[in-house]
């Protein structure tokens, strides 16, 4: 069976920016890191994660998408993403040469149309969807909950009984609901494992559920 190979690795058309030929067979999505402005024929640069230092130069056409959709503050655009696609339609000098354009973009809740010029006397719309980024959780966010998982289980372990951790287990399960997959099951493994070695006692009354320990750990 022949290895999987990317045949686009081997296309890249050496610039120092995003060219319409690097997306041939495929869409990309990005996401913007800066965006500088210069004098010139391509003014705005958007410098977007993975560029390898060659950004994205949007023509007359997709700047006036930006600013229909983003608004004015480019400074607003770090952190969002638009889907990019070769357009074979665009023409220069008579030839389809292929053109960049934007087909989703982060940040709207529904579809939008942009109104602009397309050749002299002719308005065109351009319809924009709303494109749904990943929602990626920030390091610091991430070393937030591991660390109160750690306090978590260490809380686990000094349970005296089966009762208090259940009612220990209860108190902070608005946390553990928030925990990410890998971290919610270390906790429960944790629990799990402190209930396999206790062996509660019939009838204990209610008022005695918990007695003897703290469910003041809080949140992250």
């Amino acid at each position: 069976m022949s290895e999987a190979i990317d045949m686009s690795r081997f296309v890249e058309a050496k610039s120092d920016q995003l060219n319409a030929d690097d997306l041939i067979g495929a869409p990309r999505t990005i996401t913007v890191r800066k965006v500088t402005g210069n004098d010139g024929d391509q003014p705005v640069s958007i410098f977007y994660e993975g560029d390898n230092n060659k950004p994205f130069k949007p023509c007359k056409t997709m700047r006036r998408v930006l600013l229909g959709v983003w608004g004015r503050n480019a400074a607003d655009y770090v952190g969002r993403s638009m889907t990019l696609y070769r357009d074979d339609a665009v023409t220069f000098g008579g030839l389809n040469v292929g053109g960049i354009r934007i087909s989703h973009m982060s940040h709207i809740d529904k579809k939008m149309v942009v109104v602009v010029m397309k050749t002299k006397g002719k308005k065109a719309g351009i319809e924009i969807n709303p494109l749904v980024a990943e929602v990626r959780q920030m390091p610091a966010a991430n070393a937030q909950m591991a660390d109160w998982t750690d306090k978590f289980i260490a809380k686990v372990a000094e349970a005296p009984d089966a009762d208090a951790l259940n009612s220990y287990v209860a108190s902070q399960i608005k946390w553990l609901d928030k925990l990410p997959t890998d971290l919610r099951t270390k906790a429960d493994d944790a629990v799990s494992e402190r209930l396999a070695i206790f062996h509660p006692q019939e009838g204990r009354p209610d008022e005695a559920m918990g007695e003897g320990f703290s469910d003041d750990q809080g949140g992250f």
